[in-house]
C-alpha cells in the first residue's frame, strides 16, 4: 500500500505543479499588452525522498519559485537612456522655438530690419536735407527697437516659462518616488517569506523609468528588496519606504524641508533640460542681445552727438541713453539693453533733429550721416560675446572685434548649430533606446506562440499526471476484489 499510496501523491504532485503552471503561462498570455510586464516562468524542482531506505525515490515534483525574464543590465541602461533622450526632446521643443525668435530665413528677423535702417541712413545721406528720408529713417529706427524690445521679452518669457514647466515637473516626480517608496514597503512585506512580489516589481520599474523621463537617477536594491533612488547627482529620493520631496522656492529647488538648493547639481530628463534652458543657453542668447543693443546705442549715440541737427542744434540723442535712465541697464555690460533701446525724446516725431550734418553746417552736409553709416561695416568695433557655462555660474565674455551685422549672424548660426546637435543626439537616443527595447523585448516580452507551445507541454504532462491516478484507481479496485 506505501508503494501505490506513493504514487498517488506524486501524480497530486505533479496536477498541483502543472495547474501553477498554467497560471504562470495563462497571466503572461492575459498581460500580453500590459506596458513593463515581465514574462514569468515557474521554476519545477524534484522533492528528494526522506524516507531511511537504500532505494531513494523521488517524491514528485514541486515549485522552486515563479521568476521572472528580467536583465537587469539591459533595463539600467534603457533608463540612462530615457533621461537622456527626454533631455534631448525637452530641449529640442525650446530650442525650436528659440530658433524661430532668432530666424532669418524669413526675411522679417533682426538682420532684416538692421539692414533696413543701415539703408535709411544711406538714403538720408543722399539727400540729408531731406524730410521724407528722415521721417523714414525715424520709421526704420522704431522697427529695430521693437524688434530688439520683441526678442528681449520672448527671451525673458522662456525664461519664466522653465519655471512654470519645472513647478509641473515637480510635483509628478514627488508623486513618482512617493508610489516608489509605497511599492518598496508592499514588496519588502510580500517578500519577507521568500517569495518575490514579480508584479508588484513590474509597477515600481515602470516608475522607475517614468522618474528617469523627469530627471536622471541611480539606484540600488537593499537586500529586503527595496530600492534606494537617488539623482544622479547622489541627492536622496527614496530611501526605503521614505521618499524625499523636492520644493521649488523661485527659482531654487531644495531638496527636503529646509534643504539647500540644489537645482545646479540636477541633470538629465525633463528637469535638466528646462533648466539648461532657464540658467544658461536663454540667459547666454539675451546676454549677447542685449551686448549688441548696447553696442549699437553707445556707437550710433557717440556719432550722433557730435553732429548737427537741421536747426544747426548739436549734442542730440539718436537712441535714449543710458546715462538719461541710469537706474536701467548697466553700461558697462548692456544688462537689459535689449528690452530697453528705443528712439531719444531727442529725435521722436522730430525728424529735423536727426544730426545728419557735420560741423560745417552747410545745407547739404552728410558728413555724420556717413559717419553713423560707416558703423555698420566697421570690423575694428569691440563687442563682447558671452558665454554662460554651469548653468549660468560660469560667465565669461570675450572681446571681439567685429561690425554689429557679423555678430548677429554669428549668433544666429550659434542658435543653429546648438540646435541642430540636440536633434542629432536625440535622434541617435531614439535609435539606440529602440534598438535597447527590442532586445529587452526579446528576454522579458511575452511571445505568444512560445506561450501556447508551453501550455500543451503543461497539457500533455497534466494528461499523464491524471492517467497515473486512473491506472493506480484501477490497482487498488484490483486489491480490493482480491
Amino acid at each position: 500500500m506505501q508503494g501505490i499510496s506513493a504514487v498517488l501523491n506524486i501524480a497530486k504532485s505533479a496536477l498541483r505543479v502543472q495547474q501553477v503552471a498554467m497560471e504562470v503561462a495563462s497571466n503572461n498570455i492575459a498581460n500580453v499588452n500590459t506596458p513593463g510586464y515581465t514574462r514569468q516562468t515557474a521554476l519545477l524542482e524534484n522533492q528528494a525522498s526522506f524516507l531511511p531506505s537504500a532505494t531513494k525515490l523521488g517524491m514528485g515534483v514541486q515549485i522552486a519559485s515563479v521568476v521572472q525574464a528580467f536583465d537587469q543590465s539591459i533595463t539600467r541602461t534603457i533608463h540612462q537612456n530615457t533621461s537622456v533622450l527626454a533631455e534631448n526632446e525637452a530641449k529640442a521643443s525650446v530650442l525650436s522655438y528659440l530658433e524661430n525668435i532668432f530666424n532669418e530665413t524669413s526675411g522679417q528677423g533682426l538682420s532684416q530690419a538692421l539692414n533696413e535702417f543701415w539703408s535709411a541712413w544711406q538714403e538720408l545721406a543722399s539727400n540729408p536735407e531731406g524730410i521724407p528720408e528722415r521721417t523714414a529713417l525715424l520709421g526704420k529706427g522704431d522697427i529695430l527697437w521693437k524688434h530688439f524690445n520683441s526678442m528681449s521679452d520672448q527671451l525673458h518669457q522662456v525664461i519664466r516659462s522653465m519655471n512654470t514647466y519645472l513647478g509641473g515637473a515637480i510635483a509628478e516626480l514627488n508623486q513618482t518616488t512617493e508610489r516608489i517608496a509605497f511599492l518598496n514597503e508592499k514588496i519588502t512585506a510580500a517578500e519577507s517569506n521568500g517569495t518575490l512580489a514579480n508584479d508588484l516589481r513590474d509597477q515600481r520599474n515602470v516608475l522607475l523609468e517614468k522618474l528617469s523621463g523627469l530627471v536622471g537617477t541611480m539606484y540600488y536594491e537593499n537586500e529586503n528588496g527595496s530600492l534606494t533612488v537617488m539623482t544622479s547627482d547622489g541627492t536622496p529620493l527614496v530611501e526605503g519606504n521614505q521618499s524625499r520631496k523636492l520644493i521649488q522656492d523661485g527659482n531654487r529647488i531644495i531638496s527636503g524641508q529646509g534643504g539647500a538648493d540644489i537645482s545646479q547639481r540636477l541633470a538629465g530628463g525633463k528637469i535638466g533640460a528646462w533648466l539648461d534652458i532657464r540658467d544658461e543657453i536663454a540667459p547666454q542668447y539675451l546676454a549677447n542681445l542685449d551686448e549688441l543693443a548696447g553696442t549699437l546705442i553707445q556707437q550710433v549715440n557717440a556719432q550722433h552727438l557730435g553732429g548737427y541737427a537741421l536747426s544747426g542744434e548739436t549734442g542730440l540723442y539718436f537712441f535714449e541713453d543710458f546715462v538719461t535712465l541710469p537706474a536701467l541697464p548697466n553700461s558697462g555690460n548692456f544688462t537689459g539693453a535689449a528690452g530697453f533701446i528705443r528712439l531719444s525724446s531727442d529725435i521722436r516725431g522730430k525728424p529735423a533733429n536727426i544730426a545728419a550734418g557735420g560741423i560745417s553746417g552747410a545745407p547739404g552736409d552728410n558728413e555724420n550721416a556717413l559717419r553713423i553709416l560707416n558703423i555698420q561695416t566697421d570690423d575694428t568695433s569691440q563687442i563682447r560675446k558671452w558665454t554662460y557655462e554651469n548653468r549660468g555660474a560660469n560667465r565669461v565674455s570675450n572681446l571681439q572685434n567685429a561690425n554689429m551685422d557679423d555678430y548677429y549672424r554669428t549668433l544666429a548660426g550659434d542658435m543653429g548649430i546648438l540646435t541642430a546637435g540636440v536633434n542629432q543626439s536625440r535622434d541617435f537616443t531614439q535609435t539606440m533606446l529602440f534598438h535597447l527595447e527590442e532586445a529587452r523585448s526579446s528576454i522579458s516580452g511575452v511571445n505568444l506562440d512560445e506561450e501556447m507551445t508551453e501550455l500543451l507541454k503543461i497539457q500533455r504532462a497534466y494528461e499523464a499526471a491524471a492517467k497515473i491516478i486512473a491506472i493506480v484507481d484501477e490497482l487498488l479496485q484490483s486489491l480490493l476484489r482480491v
